[in-house]
Order: structure tokens, then sequence, then C-alpha cells
């Protein structure tokens, strides 16, 4: 199975929540949409979030709500409950299906939602929906009820709405089913059962410096894995925020929690996911349960949200009082400046936020997996009204990004001058071991990801080989950085010699 696959698995169980509450409304309306074959599950209480103390000091209100209007993949302020669910094959990493559906303070409205994802109205039976740029499907499953299915297929959008609005029970799986019933504001799940093929994880497992020549560990640790019946998520916010990660096993742990803990991070950090705060969780092992509780930083937050597959299903808007009348001129050089302010708003915090976490990480070399979401969440952001030369900004930083990316997998980056401007050109080399190939992640390199947990006798030597690799590219990258540095000093004067103002506060100058 794909090494990204599992770590999207464990990292996708990683989002916001705030301390239990009861809900002001029953979630079944919601999970009465989730089609019984979904194996991963999360749901948000978004009001309560946002009315948590730490939410409130740092208006996170206002800043969900500017950055949905940017087009950034961010829950909008003015949901109350959220129900995300996907369908992961594990095998190839890839998604059968994903989707949403929310519940809206204002009355949905498709034609706002047409507008918002640059999508158009269509037809799909007797339904109205909405096909966007990015793959999905929009519906109305009530007067403030909004659903969204990812890929956008006609006939599989047909049978999930016919059995959205009919369904009268939740179809959910026991394990996903028992997690719906935590009272936080937001949990997250994954139904991992059978999941693991046991003779391929014994064979990473072996490989793995928590338990290189310790076959009897291997062996335990392997049985408990083989078990593992789904993962919980739940995140507390007061005034600091807090993770708790639990892993659900179908027998008794032991004395290998530390193990369990070991072989996780172990598995990130090869994925290119390294996620710091698991470095300093403090670990429990309880019966059958494995727990991993540590503070979460709000960059972290962000970036595990990053992983996110589903588009938000925002179906309305916050209610505002009528404007008086303006010029279509004035109004048009209005709307270019606020779509272009939000844009470049947008930008700086996916690059500040990347920033962050490289300088926190203990082995940046381990973080490939953050630039190549980075580009992703660039290249999602809404180019409405925005300002071409801004446009051109993010495409170019999201082609250096994943060059980035490349160069932190092993693969050989050329940097070279052409018309003034620094070009960056990457290759994939036959030869090369494993790679991101189809159903994956393919961002134009191969390097050391084997398919598959199945070690090979020249794993040492593979690993050895790519970290070389990586250490030969690293005047590769400082350049691109420079670059990405030097275009944004350039795209910040354009900005305000064409609008008057500085687009970057003053804190992110």
């Amino acid at each position: 199975m794909k090494r990204l696959a599992l770590s999207l698995l464990f990292l996708a169980s990683l989002a916001l929540s705030a301390r239990p509450a009861p809900a002001a409304e029953s979630i079944d309306e919601l999970l009465n949409t989730v089609p019984a074959d979904a194996n991963v599950l999360m749901v948000v209480r978004v009001q309560d979030v946002l009315k948590s103390p730490k939410a409130v000091q740092e208006e996170w209100a206002k800043k969900q709500g500017e950055a949905w209007q940017a087009g950034a993949d961010a829950i909008p302020p003015f949901l109350t409950d959220l129900v995300r669910a996907a369908h992961l094959h594990l095998e190839d990493s890839s998604l059968g299906w994903s989707m949403g559906v929310a519940r809206t303070i204002p009355s949905a409205n498709l034609n706002r939602v047409a507008e918002h994802h640059s999508g158009v109205l269509e037809r799909i039976g007797k339904n109205q929906v909405v096909k966007t740029p990015k793959n999905s499907y929009f519906a109305l499953l009530g007067p403030k009820v909004v659903g969204v299915l990812t890929p956008a297929y006609r006939q599989d959008a047909s049978r999930w709405l016919r059995f959205a609005m009919t369904n009268k029970n939740p179809q959910l799986s026991a394990y996903l089913a028992g997690a719906a019933k935590n009272a936080s504001p937001v949990v997250i799940a994954v139904d991992t059962e059978d999941m693991l093929d046991p003779e391929a994880l014994k064979a990473w497992l072996s490989s793995t410096k928590t338990l290189e020549g310790k076959p009897g560990k291997v062996t335990s640790v392997a049985s408990i894995y083989n078990q593992l019946r789904g993962i919980t998520l739940a995140v507390n916010i007061t005034e600091q925020t807090t993770f708790t990660l639990t892993l659900n096993f179908g027998v008794p742990v032991g004395i290998h929690g530390p193990e369990i803990k070991q072989t996780l991070i172990e598995y990130l950090n090869d994925s290119g996911a390294g996620f710091s705060e698991l470095d300093q969780a403090e670990v429990s092992a309880k019966g059958s349960d494995v727990t991993l509780t540590a503070p979460l930083t709000d960059v972290g937050l962000r970036r595990i949200f990053s992983l996110l597959v589903t588009a938000n299903p925002g179906g309305g808007h916050a209610e505002t009082a009528a404007a008086p009348p303006v010029p279509q001129a004035e109004l048009d050089a209005k709307k270019a400046k606020t779509a272009s302010q939000r844009y470049m708003a947008s930008v700086e915090q996916v690059v500040n936020d990347l920033s962050t976490r490289n300088a926190r990480a203990t082995d940046y070399q381990r973080t490939a997996v953050w630039h190549d979401q980075s580009a992703k969440q660039i290249d999602n952001l809404s180019i409405k009204d925005v300002d071409p030369a801004l446009t051109e900004y993010g495409r170019i930083l999201a082609q250096r990004l994943r060059a980035l990316a490349a160069s932190l997998r092993g693969v050989a980056v050329k940097v070279r001058t052409a018309q003034g401007q620094l070009v960056v050109d990457y290759t994939v080399t036959p030869g090369q071991v494993g790679g991101w190939g189809e159903g994956g992640m393919w961002w134009g390199g191969a390097t050391y990801t084997p398919s598959t947990w199945r070690a090979t006798s020249n794993l040492e030597q593979v690993r050895q080989k790519q970290a070389e690799a990586i250490e030969q590219g690293s005047d590769q990258r400082e350049q691109i950085w420079q670059a990405i540095e030097a275009d944004r000093q350039t795209i910040r004067q354009k900005m305000m010699t064409a609008y008057g103002e500085d687009f970057i506060p003053a804190a992110r100058k």
C-alpha cells in the first residue's frame, strides 16, 4: 500500500475540535446522507468550535470567513454542522469517493454556490446541481442543507442524491457509528478493520529503526497492528490546543505502546509527512487502546486540515445589509482589489505556515508532503476577479513548491536562468526506485517511496542513496527559496503601484 495513503489515513484523523458541549441539533439528518461503505468520517459542530475561548479571542470566525471568500478550503463560519466522509482504497492510495454535507444558518442557494466555486448549473434527474472545475457536484438536500460529492460522475451523483434524500437512518459501520456519538465538537474517525496486509506489515516493521534486529518484538507489534480496528482523534481547545489520537485495537496492547508510537512516527517521516507534534506526545496504553496526547500549534492544525479532500459545502452567505448604488467601474475596481487582497493573504498564510513548519521540523527532509499540500492549496484558491499578475505569481509559486517537494524526495533538480527568470527543471529517471504512480500523487519525479510495505534486501542502500541525493540538492533548494522571496517582493511592489496599498500586513513583511 502506498506510504502516502497510510500517512493520509493517520493524518486525516487530526483536525480541529473544542471542549465537548451538547449539540444544538441532532446530526443524524446529516449522517443519513453518508453511504454505507464509508471508512473515513469527520463531524464538525462548527458553531461550538467558533464559540470556544481561543476561537473567540483570535477571531477565528472572521478569519475563516475571509479564507473561504478567497477560495481556500476553509470551513465557512455560517455553517452550524458539517459532516465529511470518504471511501479510501489503501492499496493504491485512491479515494473511491468523498462527500460532505452541511447545515447552514442562512438558507442555502445554488446560484451562490455556483458563483463562489465558479461552477455551472446542471440537472441530474429531478435535481438541480452545480458542477465545479474541481470535479465536484453540489446539491441542495434541504432548505438549509447542502451536499457535495467528489468525483463528479453523473450516475454516481444521481444514486447518491436518491439515497441521501430518502434514507432515514445512518448506515455507518459499527466503528464509525460509535465515533459519531462522541460529543466533541469535532470528531474524526477512520475504520481500519481488515485494511492492513499482515505479511507486508511485518516486512515493513522489520525495516524500521525502532524494531530493527528485534524479531521477537516485530512479531508482537505486527500482531497488534493486524488487529487495528480504527483511529479516532479529539482536540481540546481552551487557552491552548491539545490533541488526543487514539488507536483502537482488537487485542490488548500490553507493554508495546512506545513501539506503536515510534513506528507510527517513522512511517510518517518516511512518507515525507513528518509531524513534529507527535514526537513530543505522551503515550499511554490501556487495554486494547494506545493514546497519544500533545499540544497542537495553530500551524500544525492548519497543516493537517489541508489534507482533507472534499470541497466545503458552503451554500449560503452571511447576511449583509443592502448597499447603496455604486458606479460599475468603481464597483469592478473595488472587487478586483478586495479579491486580490484576499488571494494574497491566503497565499501568505500558506507560505508562512510552511516556513514555520520547516523551522520547527527536526528534519527538514521529512517535509515533502507539506510542500506538495501547500502547492495544492495555492492551486485551489479562487482567482475570480483577482489581478492577473497575482494569479501568475501564485501559479509560479505552486510550481516552485512542487519542485522543492521533488528535491526533498531525492529527485535531481536543475536550476537555470531564462529571460531573466529562474527556471526549475526536474525529470524522472527510469532507473529510480519507487515513486508516486497512478492512483497516488505524481509530482514529476520518482524516488524511494515503495508502493507497499514490502521490504527489500537493499532497503537501507536505497535509503542511503536517497539521502545523498537530497543532500546534493540543498544548494538548488536554497536558490528556489531565494527566488520565491524575490518574487514575493516583486508582486508586493506591483500591487502597491496598482492599488496604492501594501497587500502584505506589517507583521508578515
